[in-house]
């Protein structure tokens, strides 16, 4: 066997090796990257709409525009400005319970139902009520913002209790007293919806509409056969002994979350 044939046989394996360790110190830096966990600067922005409240209780105050649906008859208590108080918490990523209290200085008509051609308006007192309510927030993103904007729905329940309400001199005869109307302690429920902005960490604005559906009870004499007969033969509305009116309310809360 020559010598050259000698060389290549005998350092056929050496050049094996360096050529594989060659082929491994190239791929261990691929290597060693690759096992690395990607990590995300702080300082790059989150490429989302969405943005976590940490903040879930919050106190605000509230006023707005009650609509003031009278009834058939027009006796009930009308159209007011409202405010208020409230208090909301959550107690889960979509869902905060509230409880809340507003003040309406309202106005009803005194109706004349006996009057020639039929009810008649004869004269305006004061109707301030005050409405106690609980209820719950649904937001539609859950515990966070979209767009900085946060959707929700609201439902609710409570009572309309008169605080101030005035007596006509029309109807101070004690023979009138059934005819004389005050709304008491009305039950009520209702269901809206709304959004709320926040300027800051600790601040939100809310905007939203509710649909009431307040029970009215008609006066005693309003029920008396005689004068359902007499209205019946004038064909005019006759008076409902209990009805429940669907009333538009409109609002603005400001909220201070802690």
């Amino acid at each position: 066997m020559s010598n050259r044939l000698r060389y290549r046989v005998r350092d056929r394996p050496l050049i094996w090796v360096c050529a594989l360790a060659c082929a491994g110190l190239l791929l261990m830096p691929t290597l060693a990257r690759a096992q690395e966990t990607p990590v995300v600067s702080s300082s790059e922005p989150i490429d989302s709409p969405f943005r976590w409240r940490e903040r879930g209780f919050r106190l605000g105050l509230f006023g707005g525009y009650h609509n003031g649906n009278r009834g058939n008859l027009d006796f009930g208590q009308g159209p007011t400005a409202i405010n208020g108080v409230k208090m909301r918490a959550r107690v889960s990523s979509p869902l905060s319970l509230e409880v809340g209290a507003s003040y309406g200085p309202a106005e009803r008509f005194v109706i004349d139902l006996a009057a020639d051609g039929g009810p008649a308006i004869i004269d305006t007192v004061n109707a301030s009520w005050i409405r106690v309510e609980a209820g719950g927030q649904v937001s539609l993103t859950g515990a966070r913002t979209w767009h900085g904007i946060q959707p929700y729905g609201v439902f609710g329940a409570g009572w309309v209790v008169e605080v101030d309400g005035g007596a006509s001199e029309l109807l101070a005869d004690q023979a009138l007293a059934p005819f004389r109307y005050n709304i008491g302690a009305a039950p009520h429920l209702n269901v809206g919806a709304g959004f709320e902005i926040f300027p800051s960490d600790k601040i939100g604005i809310g905007f939203e509409v509710r649909d009431y559906l307040i029970r009215q009870t008609a006066p005693g004499g309003f029920l008396v056969p005689n004068l359902l007969q007499t209205l019946a033969d004038l064909g005019a509305p006759a008076p409902k002994p209990s009805a429940w009116l669907h009333t538009l309310e409109f609002g603005v809360s400001i909220w201070y979350y802690f």
